[in-house]
């Protein structure tokens, strides 16, 4: 028996996205023994998180880098790190932020606030949003003495009807308002890794551990400038101050930087034919099915460099009711249903190979067969 037989539960096959609520990524064999090795004996942390977040600084190509608790974690310690400006004497008062001179952080209004509400997790450290135009000029009205940054959530959906990081950032700089950007979720390219803050200028950029990187899910990681990160790092664990309960142990810190290492190093073009391979014998074999209508397109659900096979169900079958079925099949899978904010048709399920082998093909594709004829 292994561990999900003992707790009486069986495993999905993850068809959809790394998506936190099915436990993010298959972490690779190298990153597990990594993380076993670390549990096999006693290290300073202090010592060991500075190894590890010198190397993500070098493998990501930034002045530097904190590893802390997901991309959650990050936003918090970025935004405490915005509000406080190094000072521990303000680290020691977090949540109470009365009397910071600087102690509100901005962000655009929109239809994303409830697409991405991690934007709320900010308000956590005592500092308060205050929403913003999606104008290029709204920013200007916005700002005042007690602007602490600005935070922005890119994506292709996320970003409709607000401006992009390539226009906001340069307006941000010019204002000397800090820039923190989340992209959770935007790898691959590897590029992103230094994109937003060596490219674009933002001052920190934050990226999850256990989604494309395949680390540890419970880890995450900032990048940025030396200053800011420092003062990420002063709130961070093993200090006793706000992020204290985001605390990476030193085998999660061992995971990630294996699986970062990893991902910085693979071929872009081998990880994405890789997928490409396996959902075009998907597509294949579905396709004996002449009532499915198949397209891949080569682009992420959120913009990101990986193909997806987008499957039209036949008339009066939904990708609802379909991911009912597979979940509820003898071997779960969980396949991929756009949600209501991406306009895409009821019938139109997508099929992500990132965390599949060639083992799952035809697991999914019966599966799927059988929902049709059902």
């Amino acid at each position: 028996m292994n561990f999900y037989d003992k707790m009486g539960l069986t495993p999905i096959i993850n068809a959809s996205e790394t998506y936190t609520i099915l436990g993010g990524s298959l972490m690779d064999s190298r990153a597990l023994q990594a993380m076993a090795e670390a549990a096999s004996g006693f290290i300073d942390l202090n010592q060991l998180i500075s190894a590890v977040c010198q190397k993500a600084a070098e493998l990501t190509k930034n002045e530097a880098a904190f590893v802390t608790t997901g991309a959650a974690g990050g936003i918090i310690l970025s935004a405490a790190a915005c509000i406080c400006k190094g000072d521990t004497a303000k680290m020691d008062m977090l949540p109470v932020t009365d009397n910071f001179e600087k102690n509100e952080i901005l962000i655009y209004d929109g239809n994303f606030h409830e697409l991405v509400p991690y934007w709320k997790l900010i308000k956590l450290t005592g500092a308060k949003i205050v929403s913003v135009k999606p104008s290029l000029d709204a920013i200007s009205e916005a700002v005042n003495e007690r602007t602490a940054a600005f935070f922005l959530f890119p994506a292709s959906l996320y970003e409709k009807g607000i401006p992009a990081c390539e226009e906001t950032i340069p307006v941000l700089k010019r204002l000397g308002i800090p820039a923190i950007v989340d992209v959770a979720a935007q790898l691959p390219p590897v590029s992103n890794l230094w994109y937003y803050t060596r490219q674009l200028g933002a001052d920190a950029a934050i990226f999850s551990g256990g989604k494309h990187i395949k680390g540890p899910q419970s880890t995450g990681l900032i990048v940025g400038n030396t200053d800011f990160i420092n003062s990420c790092k002063l709130l961070a664990s093993p200090n006793c101050r706000i992020g204290r309960a985001f605390k990476t142990g030193k085998e999660e810190l061992a995971g990630f930087i294996t699986a970062l290492e990893l991902f910085v190093n693979e071929s872009e073009e081998d990880k994405f034919n890789r997928q490409l391979l396996l959902l075009k014998e998907i597509e294949k074999k579905l396709s004996l099915n002449k009532e499915l209508h198949l397209e891949m397109i080569m682009e992420g659900r959120l913009g990101t460099h990986q193909p997806l096979l987008l499957v039209t169900l036949p008339k009066g079958k939904t990708a609802k009711e379909c991911n009912q079925f597979t979940r509820n099949s003898k071997i779960p899978i969980d396949i991929g249903v756009y949600p209501p904010e991406f306009e895409m048709q009821e019938d139109v399920i997508f099929l992500n190979a990132y965390n599949l082998n060639s083992q799952c093909v035809d697991i999914v594709v019966n599966t799927v067969l059988e929902y049709c004829k059902a």
